[in-house]
Parts: structure tokens; C-alpha cells; sequence
């Protein structure tokens, strides 16, 4: 008992460990390789980081001078016009005289000249124009670059715009105009005489010289509304919808700090935006973060596997320590294991290494020695069980004799020749299976016709005071209980609880069943309707259940109790109880086992 208690002290001790070999493994590992990789996770979001903000900081400042250049060209068209419409005499008689009139004609010539004269002075702008009001007619100057179609269709629109004039803020700032897919700026000013002057800058214009920025191939430089609806046709059609979905406030109101990032289908893109001091355009230029990588390859893919590198070696690392070293300790740790639980068959395998050699060595010669030392002390066991059980079972035989043979003198002094054999009979009966001692188990229906001998001779001796009855369940007649296991329980029923009444006879029922609720026990149960348990009579009978030693004169019900325990190896369960009606009930519980499940349970016994 001391060597058990302390093992399972030890298997506790183990137990409340703070970890295994290998987790403390993996923890000191990874105490060592997270630092290092997070170092390099950072390193390389970081210089990452730093690459973004170089490249957008360098295509900002591009963008701001290219917008600077736009807005001073339309400052410029923007003073033109003013100038003109306030110091050209010749705008004033477009309005004011006939068309008959050779001054009208001569004012209109002077005004084309001047309009083709300074237009050669602004390469951004697509035409010049005046508007005669009175008369609905248009001087129009286009560059000589434009094509035909498109120079119509600008005429027919402003003829409409300056007509009708249904455009709000059409005379105050730089208007955007949409006409033939196709985006414009156009700056109307008014002379106050039903006259006007203006200028017509197309958006695809402005971006040819954007066109020579190296932003890669899936780069994107494009002018913008107010809204983010682009006035250049991006090259990817899906990212019109992607610029729809992007908060133009907060994308602003970004630029000062970092660039905006908004995510395409295919990449994340970086979106750096420079707007117009003069009219509500906005210049962007869209690159994908991997252009910006471009010519960083090798230290991107340097930082890119790093991590991945350093996780193989970690997976290679703790392969080779759980073959050399972890699988070895499980596998002592588990024989100990199976030792400490009772199979002394497990053996240390050799695993190569010197250290574990003479582990594995030591420990299969202990288990070696456990194994002969237990079948040891189990056959001993054995033996001195075997013995024990005899010596109960002889126990019961003294004691039933002297009741039997003060039943035959009654009998005998009655003079009733024919009950004494009877009584003979049923004695030989009883005392051929009870000196059979050297069985140590019979069947249930064995047992009852023991116990039915008892009982007949028991009503010999009070024909009209005593009656019985057996019931027994077919299926638990070849269950195996130890010999005389119910013959005492009936013995102490009679002794405690009979009693001669006038009007009722005293009655024994006997029931052996099986019950369904628990198949793999076996319910036998005495009842009689004498005089039931006294509250004093059950503490001694609950008491006899938990001594080691018989009490008193009590030897059969604690012999019975013993007998069952080193049978079935198990707890058996004991009630009494008193009858509702009256009378007391004792109720035995024991394992239900067969003659071939007893055999099987010596074999499995001899062999642990």
C-alpha cells in the first residue's frame, strides 16, 4: 500500500506540472525565431512602407507641378479673355451694327485675326470663339490639329450653349462640358452687349503630357471631377466602378499624411490626387503596389521566404527532436503507464542512442522482475483466498446442524415417524450441498433447491405457522452465486422475524430475476411478512456490512457478504428494508455472471 500511494502521489506530482519536455521545446524556440521573425515582418512592411511613401511623395510633387502649369495656362486664357472683352473695340460693333454694314464685316475680320493670332500663343487650348448675340452667329478658331467632326461639334455646341444658356454658372468660372464622349473646359466672357468671348480646352489634351509617365503597366494617370467621375477613359474598364465606391472626402483629406489605398480586383492600388486651384478638376495618378516594388525584387523576395525559411527549419528542427528525443520519452512515459495500470507487458524498444540503450535496458529488466514478483504474490493470493473461502463455507455447517437436530428432537418427541422421514430426506439433501466445499460457485437453481430444502424442514417443525414460496426467472438459472449465499439470509428472516399468529400464517417469498433496467446484475430478494426491522436492528445491520470482522453472533449475513466480495471481485449491493405493509425485505445485488464468464475472469486474473 505504501508503494502505490506513493506512485500516485508521483503521477499527481506529474500531472501539476507546468508542461512537457516538448512544449517547453517549442516555447524556447519560439521565444527565439517570433523576435526574429516579427524583426523581419517589420523590416520588410517597413521598407515597404518607406518605397510607398517615396514613390507617391515623388509622383505627388509631379502632379502638383503639372497642375500648377494647367492652372497658370488657364489664368493666363482667363486674363486673355478679360483683357480682350475690355480693351477690344472690335467686340463692341459685332453686336451693335448690321451685317450689311462694311464696319460689321471689317470688326468680324479683325476679331478672327486676333483670335488666330493669339492662338498660336496657347498650344493647350483647342479654339478660340466670339459670340454675336444680336445676330446668333459664331466666329470659331480652331487649332489646325483638330479634325473636322470634332471642330463641328464643338461649333454646334457652343452655338447651343451661348443660344439657349441653359447651363448654370455659365459666364462665372471654368465650366466642364461633356459633348461626343468626351470632356472639356470652356471659359465664357460676357461684354455686356450681347456679345461674348471665349476658349475651349479638351481634357484629352491636357493629358498628353502625361502620357510619358513610367507608372508601369497597369499604372493609370487620369483627370477627375468633383465627384471622381473619370474625364479621361481609363485603360481598365473596371475601375471606373472601382472609383465610384471610393469616399472622396476622406480620400482628399488623406493626401497630406499618406496615400489612399483602394483595392481592384486583382491588386491593391495606390491613388495620389492633386486638384485645380482654378476649376473643379482633380488630377490622379493610380499605381499598383507592385510597380513600386520593381526594382527592389531581390530584397522583396529575400523577405518574402525569410520567414518561410525560418518555419521549415522549425518544422525540421522539432522532427528531429520528436524522433530522437520526444518519441523515446513517450514511449518510457507510456510503459510506465501501462505498468503503473497493471500490463506488465510493455518493453523499452531500442531506439540507437547510447543514453536511451541503458534506459531502455534498465527498464525492461524492472518490468521483467515486477512481472515475476506479481504472478508471486497473485498465486499466493490465490492460495490464501481459496483458503479463506473454505473456511467460511465450514463455517455455516456447525451452525446449521445444531438448529436441524433440535428440529428432528421436536419431531422425535411427537412421535411423527413419517415427518422424521421426510425430514431425513430433505437433511441428506441439504447437507450433501452444503459439504461440498470444495466448489466455489453453484447455480442459481442449485441454490434454490438448497434453499428449498431448508425451508421444508423449517416447515416441518410449523406446518400451520410457516409457509414459503420461490420464484425465479428461466434466464437467471444458470447465473453463478457462491454456495449457500441465500440460505442465510431465509435462516435470518426466520430467526428475527417469525412470529405464531392466530389469523396469518408467516410467509417467505423468495424472487431471483434479472432485472431489465439492469441487465448485468442479478436481484435476489427476501421478503416476509413478520415483524420488520427495528431502527436499532438496521444500524447493527448496516454496521456488519462495513466490518472487517464478524459482530457478535451475526456470522452468516457478514460470511455471506464476504464470500460474495472475494467471488465476484466487486461491490456488491445489500438493502434492507421494511415492508410498507409488514414485515422486512433484504435485497441482494451481485454481479451476473455465467459459468463461462467465471472461467474467463480466472484466466484474465492468472495472465494480469
Amino acid at each position: 500500500m505504501l508503494i502505490m500511494e506513493t506512485s500516485g502521489k508521483r503521477e499527481n506530482a506529474v500531472g501539476k506540472g507546468k508542461g512537457t519536455l516538448r512544449s517547453r521545446t517549442i516555447i524556447g524556440f519560439a521565444i527565439i525565431t517570433l523576435p526574429l521573425l516579427g524583426l523581419l515582418t517589420w523590416n520588410n512592411l517597413y521598407a515597404k512602407e518607406v518605397v510607398h511613401t517615396q514613390a507617391v511623395t515623388s509622383n505627388k510633387n509631379l502632379l502638383l507641378m503639372y497642375m500648377n502649369q494647367i492652372d497658370q495656362t488657364l489664368n493666363d486664357l482667363n486674363l486673355y479673355l478679360l483683357k480682350s472683352v475690355s480693351q477690344d473695340d472690335d467686340l463692341i460693333p459685332l453686336n451693335a451694327l448690321s451685317n450689311e454694314d462694311p464696319d460689321a464685316y471689317i470688326a468680324k475680320i479683325r476679331t478672327m485675326n486676333n483670335l488666330y493670332f493669339n492662338l498660336n500663343y496657347y498650344k493647350t487650348v483647342d479654339a478660340l470663339f466670339a459670340y454675336n448675340g444680336k445676330n446668333n452667329e459664331l466666329l470659331f478658331t480652331p487649332q489646325q490639329s483638330l479634325s473636322f467632326e470634332r471642330r463641328d461639334s464643338i461649333r454646334n455646341k457652343l452655338a447651343l450653349l451661348l443660344h439657349d444658356k441653359t447651363e448654370p454658372d455659365l459666364f462665372k468660372t471654368w465650366k466642364l462640358i461633356h459633348l461626343d464622349d468626351q470632356y472639356a473646359l470652356v471659359r465664357i466672357i460676357d461684354t455686356g452687349y450681347l456679345s461674348y468671348m471665349g476658349a475651349w480646352v479638351d481634357i484629352n489634351k491636357l493629358m498628353v503630357p502625361l502620357n510619358l509617365l513610367h507608372l508601369g503597366n497597369d499604372g493609370e494617370a487620369l483627370f477627375l471631377s468633383k465627384n471622381g467621375t473619370p474625364l479621361t477613359p481609363p485603360s481598365d474598364s473596371n475601375l471606373t466602378a472601382d472609383l465610384k465606391t471610393i469616399d472622396w472626402d476622406r480620400a482628399m483629406a488623406n493626401q497630406t499624411d499618406k496615400p489612399y489605398r483602394i483595392l481592384n480586383r486583382k491588386q491593391k492600388l495606390l491613388l495620389v490626387i492633386q486638384p485645380s486651384g482654378v476649376t473643379d478638376l482633380r488630377l490622379a495618378v493610380i499605381i499598383p503596389e507592385k510597380n513600386l516594388m520593381e526594382g527592389l525584387t531581390l530584397f522583396q523576395r529575400v523577405n518574402l521566404y525569410l520567414p518561410i525559411l525560418v518555419a521549415l527549419i522549425l518544422v525540421a528542427y522539432l522532427l528531429f527532436l520528436q524522433r530522437y528525443i520526444h518519441k523515446p520519452l513517450t514511449q518510457l512515459v507510456n510503459g510506465m503507464r501501462r505498468i503503473y495500470s497493471g500490463d506488465l507487458s510493455a518493453r523499452f524498444k531500442d531506439d540507437g542512442l547510447q543514453e536511451f540503450m541503458v534506459i531502455g535496458e534498465t527498464f525492461n529488466k524492472m518490468a521483467r522482475q515486477i512481472e515475476v514478483l506479481k504472478i508471486d504474490i497473485y498465486e499466493e493470493q490465490i492460495r490464501t483466498q481459496r483458503a479463506e473461502l473454505k473456511h467460511l463455507q465450514a463455517q455455516i455447517h456447525p451452525h446449521f446442524f445444531m438448529n436441524s437436530l433440535n428440529i428432528v428432537y421436536s419431531l422425535a418427541e411427537t412421535r411423527n415417524y413419517e415427518l422424521i422421514q421426510q425430514l431425513s430426506v430433505h437433511l441428506v439433501k441439504y447437507f450433501r450441498s452444503s459439504i461440498r466445499t470444495h466448489l466455489s460457485s453453484v447455480t442459481l437453481t442449485e441454490e434454490l433447491e438448497h434453499v428449498y430444502s431448508y425451508l421444508s424442514i423449517q416447515k416441518m417443525r410449523f406446518p400451520e405457522a410457516l409457509t414459503f414460496s420461490i420464484e425465479m426467472d428461466q434466464e437467471a438459472g444458470d447465473c453463478q452465486i457462491p454456495p449457500s449465499t441465500i440460505q442465510p439470509l431465509v435462516e435470518n428472516a426466520i430467526i428475527h422475524g417469525f412470529s405464531i399468529r392466530p389469523n396469518a400464517p408467516f410467509h417467505i417469498c423468495i424472487r431471483a430475476a434479472v432485472e431489465e433496467s439492469v441487465p448485468d446484475k442479478l436481484f435476489l430478494e427476501v421478503r416476509d411478512n413478520g415483524k420488520g426491522f427495528s431502527p436499532e436492528k438496521l444500524a447493527l445491520m448496516e454496521s456488519i456490512i462495513t466490518e472487517e470482522e464478524p459482530i457478535g453472533n451475526h456470522i452468516g449475513l457478514w460470511n455471506v457478504l464476504r464470500r460474495c466480495r472475494l467471488f465476484y471481485k466487486e461491490q456488491v449491493e445489500i438493502d434492507f428494508i421494511n415492508d410498507k405493509e409488514q414485515g422486512g425485505v433484504v435485497v441482494l445485488r451481485v454481479p451476473r455472471q455465467t459459468r463461462n464468464e467465471e472461467r474467463d475472469g480466472v484466466v484474465q486474473s492468472a495472465v494480469g
